[in-house]
């Protein structure tokens, strides 16, 4: 036998590949904006940081005063780099199907980003309704990126075009009830030894998951009937 040339392969006939990091923009944009904020946030030094903290935080006390707009700005604050960061993470993870679903174009990653902050703005009101006296500040996306997981829940699993899955099914109440499980230990903390002066704010992440199950096939039905017809 003798060597010759390989044979080419015709460029219709070769293999697809996936590549490796193809995460809609718009999941990509927010998680940029978070360390952005956070990173501007901490460029001042410790002056500026807590300016901002004592000025756009939201607290239950401050928000019965009517500081309203805390609802909002909370969301840009974060404690610290594994806060944001962590976040950041977890949006890559749970806004992609949301995205997805959504669709594409700038009504979509308006879309998008509206019910992202209303995720948000619902956890930090549910915290501040179940915390009325207290004074203890809240930052951080934690609410929002709770929400898209509720969303993502709902829409993972429910297999072709146009499903979302009912709020009854098995894969949603389950996922529910281990998610709310997990921020129900957090409440233990200031109880354990050396936990005392950890604080989270378990309640709003509740509250923003819960909000993203019930609300995203309303949102969907309402703002991207396309999802019902295309996958």
């Amino acid at each position: 036998m003798t060597d010759g040339p390989e044979p080419e392969v015709p460029e219709n006939t070769q293999r697809h590949r996936e590549p490796a990091f193809n995460a809609p923009l718009m999941v990509v944009v927010l998680p940029v904006l978070m360390i952005g904020a956070y990173w501007l946030q901490i460029s001042g030094g410790p002056a500026l940081e807590g300016a901002l903290l004592d000025n756009f935080a939201l607290s239950p006390i401050l928000l019965r005063q009517g500081h309203f707009e805390l609802l909002f700005t909370h969301i840009f604050l974060h404690g610290r780099w594994t806060h944001v960061l962590f976040n950041a993470g977890a949006c890559l993870i749970f806004a992609t199907p949301v995205v997805r679903a959504f669709g594409k174009g700038i009504g979509a990653g308006l879309s998008f980003f509206a019910f992202f902050f209303l995720c948000g703005i619902a956890a930090g009101l549910g915290f501040c309704l179940l915390n009325l006296m207290s004074s203890m500040p809240v930052v951080g996306a934690s609410g929002a990126i709770y929400g898209l997981i509720g969303a993502s829940t709902r829409i993972i699993g429910a297999r072709g075009a146009g499903r979302v899955l009912p709020l009854m099914s098995r894969h949603v109440l389950t996922t529910s009830a281990v998610w709310c499980g997990l921020n129900l230990l957090p409440a233990l903390l200031p109880f354990l030894p050396g936990g005392e002066g950890v604080v989270i704010a378990w309640q709003a992440h509740i509250i923003g998951f819960l909000f993203g199950v019930l609300v995203i096939g309303h949102w969907l039905h309402a703002f991207h009937p396309r999802f019902f017809t295309t996958n």
